[in-house]
């Protein structure tokens, strides 16, 4: 079978030593999201694409991760392709629930609009029968259904009421069942944490600390003026080292704008010496970005952000605080915006493709594709404005159509682009750097002597 070096490589500037004193450099592929370690020969080959060139004991591992693909394919048409089966899968259903439409803080940078008041008894058995029929659906594998805000925690006892049913209805058909909550984590105690593992079957938590304990309680107060943080890193700290919790995840992300960005730094250090640097946990860090408002008085240049983000990254390594360096799984499907098997039902009974819209004025009143009492009975919601994104990443709407990173990144958000607000990924501006720490993770040194990592 002949070969060619596919289009979807990215290689380390810098050779490293191995533990045997070999050279070699890392090359990425961004078809599988995959990292293989090359001797400086195959390096080369791979860089000039000259497939011809490689030792034959390394087909094998470069076929596996696509960095070698069949001759003459066209490797854009194959990713696209491989994406759209994976968004036309209606196996995996993946829902989003607001079981609120009010948020006990009052964050500068969010974009929506936030009132009291929870599901009314008639909409939470509308969501609950609209839920349960996708979950037990004949073809129905998989079931992801997420808890979402405003603040999702003010909508506990929704979630308890109806959640264990879905992990219940889950059971009984034989469906793979996992459940997210994005929550600012104010409102978790650790018996609430241990009822949404146990009896809810939430199995990733998300949680925004936007700094140590000042930068955090200014960038995100609550309403009531009372500071967050110390109730967030206590709940979530303390049943950390409890058994039996599954596959349980705590995510932590900071939102980062000229406000904050000086503090990162004390915050990643204050998080390590409160014991942070546990399986079980991972941090990411992200820059404020348009949620329906206008934020450009406050945001961070691209640049700048991907300049300053690798000594961040640097310092949660160093701290043994986990976070993900380069992507390591495809992005098949982009979001909920790029499949029909995904949904966000808003509390106010308005169903979304994209869940930047819920409780946004605007998109509230004009953008939902239906609302629930007019949705009827099958398990699947209207064609949104961007379930043809493959197809527009195709026509070349968008730069992905040439990028490097297209299969890992697949276009980032729609929304994004069609506001014309470009959402390439950090990773894209300083992979170099990324590439570097990966090699120190891995035990490999600059052939210079150096830590792989520090520069």
């Amino acid at each position: 079978m002949m070969d060619q070096v596919s289009r979807y490589l990215v290689l380390s500037d810098r050779a490293y030593a191995d533990t045997t004193g070999v050279p070699v450099r890392l090359a990425y592929s961004t078809r599988t999201a995959s990292t293989v370690a090359v001797d400086l020969p195959t390096a080369r080959a791979l860089e000039a694409g000259d497939a011809a060139a490689l030792a034959p004991a390394w087909t094998g591992a470069l076929r596996a991760a696509q960095l070698l693909v069949p001759a003459g394919e066209d490797e854009l048409s194959a990713v696209l392709d491989r994406n759209r089966r994976a968004s036309a899968d209606r196996s995996a259903v993946h829902i989003a629930l607001l079981p609120t439409s009010y948020c006990n803080m009052g964050c500068a940078y969010c974009g929506q609009e936030h009132t009291r008041g929870g599901l009314s008894r008639d909409h939470r058995s509308r969501v609950r029968d609209r839920v349960l029929r996708a979950v037990t659906a004949p073809g129905t594998r998989s079931a992801r259904i997420d808890w979402f805000g405003a603040e999702p925690m003010m909508g506990y006892a929704v979630i308890r009421d109806l959640a264990p049913r879905f992990v219940a209805a889950a059971a009984e058909h034989g469906v793979a069942y996992s459940s997210v909550i994005v929550t600012n984590g104010s409102l978790l105690t650790p018996a609430k944490i241990n009822t949404l593992i146990r009896s809810c079957g939430v199995t990733h938590f998300e949680i925004t600390i936007d700094g140590p304990p000042d930068i955090h309680n200014e960038h995100r107060p609550l309403k009531s003026g009372r500071g967050s943080f110390w109730n967030i890193v206590r709940a979530v700290r303390s049943v950390l080292d409890e058994p039996d919790l599954g596959p349980t995840h705590f995510a932590f992300r900071t939102n980062v704008d000229v406000h904050n960005q000086d503090s990162v730094p004390r915050y990643v250090e204050l998080m390590a010496e409160l014991g942070f640097s546990h399986p079980r946990v991972s941090f990411s860090i992200a820059p404020v970005h348009s949620w329906g408002n206008d934020v450009s008085a406050i945001e961070v240049s691209k640049y700048e952000f991907a300049e300053r983000e690798t000594g961040w990254l640097r310092l949660l390594s160093e701290h043994g605080l986990h976070t993900q360096l380069l992507p390591t799984t495809a992005r098949k499907v982009l979001c909920p915006a790029t499949t029909r098997s995904s949904e966000i039902i808003s509390s106010t009974g308005n169903i979304f493709s994209c869940s930047e819209y819920p409780l946004v004025p605007e998109a509230e009143r004009t953008l939902a594709l239906t609302h629930i009492d007019r949705a009827g009975t099958e398990p699947v919601r209207p064609l949104g404005p961007f379930d043809g994104w493959n197809d527009q990443i195709a026509e070349g709407t968008t730069w992905c159509k040439s990028c490097v990173f297209m299969p890992t990144c697949g276009g980032s958000c729609p929304k994004a682009w069609q506001e014309g607000h470009p959402p390439c990924p950090g990773y894209k501006y300083n992979v170099q750097d990324r590439l570097d720490l990966i090699a120190a993770q891995c035990g490999l040194r600059d052939v210079a002597g150096e830590p792989a990592g520090a520069r």
